[in-house]
């Protein structure tokens, strides 16, 4: 799969990257057949945002484009054998899908997703002001200080409101934590895929493509993609074809689960 040397000399870059690709689409090719589905199903969602006239709408369509950029970018790094790198940015779809979720059940209004998106600036302008190690900051303290004091008393939502708010604490419980510990966070979990084993017998640190996470990054961004839809979908953001499209293409994850069983 991976020409002689050249993972060693170039990474995911040049022919070693080149290689990857081409063996991960011959190894897996049921698997990207059902990426490939739900990215075109993904476009033809992006292709009604445009036609969004209400303000919920337009809220959930903004949201479904970074949607759309996260599950793109996460399948091409599969494809490229990038496995824990696309689990990254699943996390990070999953993330956004529960934002999604919240606006779709209209549990969450537009005033609270501006003081939530305030008050993480406001703990960032803080953190400038109540620092003396930040000389540079000085000239623009007056600003600052006038942001924090127009802010005062907003809030943030952390990510599990927004799951719950969105109906969603089992992919908040589940998928998300998975996605959390096994490939965002700095973990022992995280970094175990490298140990190899050296020449001595004993085992050693090695750079190396996690080929067999194959799997849980196709169907992690699937499954994070298709929600975002779905979210879409119950904001009237659809059409007959993009309903039974995304219905269809569920049943096709949950068999493709059942059959590769990722997080095993």
């Amino acid at each position: 799969m991976i020409p002689n040397g050249a993972f060693e000399q170039e990474g995911f870059a040049g022919d070693g990257g080149a290689s990857l690709r081409l063996g991960q689409r011959e190894r897996y090719e049921e698997l990207f057949a059902f990426a490939d589905e739900c990215s075109r199903l993904t476009m033809k969602v992006a292709a009604l945002l445009p036609d969004a006239t209400t303000k919920r709408q337009f809220v959930v369509s903004l949201f479904f484009a970074r949607c759309t950029s996260h599950y793109q970018a996460a399948m091409n790094l599969a494809e490229g054998g990038m496995t824990v790198e696309s689990l990254v940015l699943s996390r990070g779809l999953v993330e956004t899908f529960f934002v999604l979720a919240a606006i779709a059940e209209d549990a969450v209004t537009p005033e609270e997703l501006v003081g939530h998106d305030n008050a993480s600036r406001v703990k960032h302008a803080n953190a400038l002001l109540n620092s003396s190690k930040y000389p540079n900051v000085a000239p623009f303290k007056e600003t600052l200080t006038e942001f924090v004091t127009q802010n005062a008393g907003v809030s943030a939502i952390d990510m599990r409101e927004f799951a719950r708010r969105g109906e969603a604490l089992a992919v908040y419980d589940g998928l998300y934590r998975h996605l959390s510990h096994h490939a965002a966070h700095p973990s022992l979990s995280a970094v175990d895929v490298y140990i190899a084993d050296g020449e001595s017998g004993r085992p050693t640190a090695r750079y190396q493509p996690i080929l067999g996470y194959t799997p849980r990054a196709v169907l992690s961004a699937c499954a994070g993609i298709l929600l975002a839809c779905f979210a879409c979908d119950r904001t009237g953001v659809r059409t007959p074809d993009t309903n039974a499209a995304g219905a269809r293409l569920w049943t096709a994850y949950e068999q493709l689960y059942a059959l590769f069983q990722p997080w095993e």
